[in-house]
């Protein structure tokens, strides 16, 4: 995941041509900084859990599949040995 370019020397510059001292400037730029870059963490996290639950589904799906495959076969045979059983 690529984070987005965030110019802090460009927002200092307009936030001083604002009225903004350079102490307040830069305070509220690393604060911004400090947000973006929480929330390119919180994007990239949320990715890797779509990710992860993408994975958990597909190996449900797999196990349930083989599993009612399994039970087919088992009634299956269950059927024909009953069918057997009962010919006179």
């Amino acid at each position: 995941m690529s984070a987005i370019a965030f110019d802090t020397h460009e927002m200092v510059k307009e936030l001083k041509a604002a009225g903004f001292s350079d102490d307040q400037a830069e305070a509220v730029t690393r604060v911004v900084r400090r947000s973006h870059a929480a929330d390119v963490a919180d994007i990239a996290t949320k990715a890797e859990l779509k990710a992860e639950l993408a994975e958990t589904k597909a190996e449900i799906i797999k196990w349930m599949f083989g599993t009612i495959g399994f039970q087919t076969l088992i009634i299956l045979g269950a059927v024909i040995a009953l069918a057997r059983l009962l010919q006179p």
